[in-house]
C-alpha cells in the first residue's frame, strides 16, 4: 500500500468514525495494516489468511489446509498415472519464496523428492538419486517442487536426459487458491474472527490473531510483519527419510 493510499484509508476511517478495523490477508495485507495502524486512531487487528502459511507468530494461516488438500487430491491422481505408465512427474506447487506449502504437500503425498526455496539442491544429486532408484527397480516417482526453486521445465528436461526416464511436468497453479475451504480452514477462520472481536472489544489494536500450540492467541502486528517465520527443517529431514 502506498503512502498516499494509507493516508486516504486513514481519512476514510476518520470521516466515517470507524473505531475498529479487521484486515484479513497475507503478508502484503498485514504490512498495509501495520502502516495504516500508524496513521489512524482506529484499532487495527489482522487475521492471517494465506496459502503460503508464512506469517510469523501463527502455526497456521486460513487457507493453508485447503491448499494442501487441493494439491494432495490432484497429486494422488497423478500418482496413478505415474505408476501405470512408469513415468517420473515433476509437480510444481505454489511458493515463490517459502516452502511451507511444498514441504507439507510432499510429505502428505509421499513424494520421492521435495524441493523448496530454502534448501539449495544440486542437479547431480537428483540425477544420482533417481538413477539408483531405477536400478533398484523403481520405475515411477513424484517430485514436488515449489515454484520458487527456479525453472521447473528445465529441471524436467534435464532429468529426462540424465536418467532416460519419461518425465512429465505438471504445474498445479491457481487451482490451489480456489475451491471450497476445508473444514479445518473454516474452523480456523471462525476462531480467528472471534479472537479479533475479543481484541477490539478489549481496546487492543495492532495485533494479529494466531494459532500457537493448539491455542488461539495473538501477537504484535509489528513483530509479525518484521520477523521471518522459520521453516521446520526437521520435516525436510523426515521427507528425505521417507522418500526412497
Amino acid at each position: 500500500m502506498s503512502a498516499e493510499g494509507v493516508a486516504r484509508a486513514a481519512g476514510t476511517l476518520a470521516s466515517n468514525r470507524v473505531d475498529g478495523l479487521v484486515v484479513i490477508g497475507g503478508d502484503g495485507s498485514l504490512r498495509g495494516a501495520l502502516e495504516l495502524s500508524r496513521k489512524t486512531e482506529a484499532l487495527v487487528v489482522g487475521i492471517p489468511a494465506s496459502i503460503d502459511n508464512d506469517i510469523f507468530g501463527t502455526d497456521e494461516t486460513i487457507g493453508f489446509d485447503t491448499a494442501v488438500n487441493t494439491a494432495v487430491d490432484e497429486i494422488d491422481k497423478i500418482r496413478d498415472t505415474a505408476d501405470s505408465f512408469d513415468r517420473l512427474f515433476v509437480v510444481e506447487v505454489m511458493g515463490r519464496t517459502r516452502g511451507f506449502l511444498a514441504l507439507t504437500i510432499g510429505l502428505a503425498v509421499g513424494a520421492e523428492m521435495t524441493l523448496i526455496p530454502e534448501v539449495k539442491y544440486e542437479m547431480e544429486n537428483i540425477f544420482r538419486t533417481f538413477k539408483e532408484a531405477k536400478e533398484k527397480g523403481k520405475k515411477s516417482a513424484i517430485i514436488v517442487a515449489a515454484e520458487g526453486i527456479g525453472d521447473t521445465r528445465r529441471l524436467a528436461d534435464d532429468l529426462a536426459k540424465a536418467t532416460g526416464a519419461e518425465v512429465r511436468l505438471t504445474a498445479l497453479g491457481y487451482t490451489q487458491r480456489g475451491g471450497n475451504p476445508s473444514a479445518r480452514s473454516r474452523l480456523l477462520a471462525s476462531l480467528f474472527a472471534d479472537k479479533a472481536l475479543e481484541l477490539l472489544s478489549a481496546g487492543q489494536g495492532s495485533r494479529v490473531t494466531a494459532l500457537q500450540g493448539g491455542e488461539i492467541t495473538s501477537v504484535g502486528l509489528e513483530q509479525s510483519c518484521g520477523t521471518e517465520k522459520p521453516l521446520d527443517l526437521n520435516l525436510m529431514n523426515l521427507a528425505k527419510k521417507l522418500a526412497m
